[in-house]
């Protein structure tokens, strides 16, 4: 005998199953050609919860000793020189209409959270208007651009540094910076550094410029003697004696740094000061003295002297030693330019003792 079943109740769930199993054979197969053309899951590409950082490469190492001799004639020495630190790698991010969008990480490419990015756009009549928000734990940042011609005002990032914390600005990773139209959208990532130059096409027209520089200064200011004048105190420079600056690291800097400097600058009327450049963010143990001469007397002045109670030059009067840190120009508030040094230029008068 002939049995007959009634198959209309399972055709439904078939069906569902045939183009269920279809769809994962269709991702499977999108998936596969993306890791074959070098990219990402989609789900990456697009930013979110799925963003994946990747190997990072290994952080430079700055250490030793660095020796600079400045003529007469020379006020000004980066003891970084004119580079970079190569950029982390980070996720992969599409382009969103009118979104600008990106990441923000240390040198190491760990993902920075609570980072403040700012765009502003402005239209016909010059009137501006703003948007920013912080990144996330995933350093991811998301912002709807204001209608007109945007660019970035701001993008900074807080450190606990010394017995304080300090604003630090955030660097482009492609290094460049600019207008850019609002409905376009753009990617734009940044990463905080420790050292290094923000853009080369600003340095070649200002070098001794220290806000094209990641890092801190000093201004070590003095005396000359000269010969031809009645007042000449005792505690003035000799003229050609050679002053040494001495920058010892009190541990790792902000990178694991380590680097000694060293500066020899031969005293002259020409000029009564010289600067000292991209110092790698760390706390310094600094000396003064003639070159094979006398300790020197150190003086904290200008505008950043005792400004703060735990930056700068510490005690602000010093004989031979003392400590170091970099003053920031804000100490709250991470709305500092990008690409543009948020440190002060402190200043130390170094002299021979009475």
């Amino acid at each position: 005998m002939t049995r007959i079943t009634d198959t209309s109740a399972v055709q439904p769930k078939i069906k569902v199953q045939l183009f269920y199993s279809y769809a994962m054979y269709h991702k499977l197969l999108v998936m596969a050609a993306l890791l074959v053309a070098g990219c990402k899951d989609p789900d990456v590409v697009n930013g979110g919860e799925a963003s994946n950082w990747g190997e990072q490469p290994t952080l430079p190492v700055v250490s030793g000793v660095a020796t600079f001799s400045l003529n007469a004639n020379e006020d000004y020495v980066s003891v970084m020189g004119t580079t970079t630190p190569r950029m982390p790698n980070f996720p992969a991010l599409a382009t969103k209409t009118g979104i600008v969008r990106g990441y923000v990480a240390d040198l190491s490419g760990k993902p920075l959270q609570g980072a403040y990015i700012g765009i502003r756009s402005t239209a016909t009549g010059g009137y501006y208007s703003g948007a920013s928000a912080e990144t996330d734990a995933k350093g991811y940042y998301e912002i709807s651009i204001p209608w007109g011609a945007a660019e970035f005002y701001a993008a900074g990032y807080t450190i606990d540094y010394g017995e304080g914390r300090a604003v630090l600005s955030l660097s482009s990773a492609d290094g460049k910076l600019g207008s850019f139209p609002s409905a376009a959208g753009l990617v734009k990532n940044f990463v905080l550094l420790s050292y290094g130059v923000y853009s080369k096409d600003i340095l070649s027209q200002k070098p001794r410029d220290q806000t094209n520089y990641a890092g801190g200064t000093l201004y070590i200011t003095y005396n000359v003697s000269d010969p031809s004048s009645v007042f000449n105190p005792p505690t003035y420079i000799p003229e050609n004696a050679e002053i040494q600056v001495t920058l010892t690291p009190d541990g790792p800097g902000l990178y694991g740094e380590t680097r000694t400097f060293v500066i020899q600058k031969r005293a002259s009327l020409l000029n009564y000061g010289f600067q000292i450049m991209n110092i790698p963010v760390g706390r310094y143990t600094i000396s003064t003295k003639l070159r094979n001469g006398p300790s020197l007397q150190m003086e904290a002045v200008g505008r950043y002297a005792n400004l703060y109670p735990y930056f700068g030059l510490i005690p602000a009067t010093a004989s031979g030693t003392a400590k170091l840190l970099f003053t920031p120009d804000s100490r709250s508030g991470n709305e500092t330019i990008p690409n543009r040094s948020n440190w002060g230029s402190l200043q130390i008068k170094v002299e021979l003792p009475n």
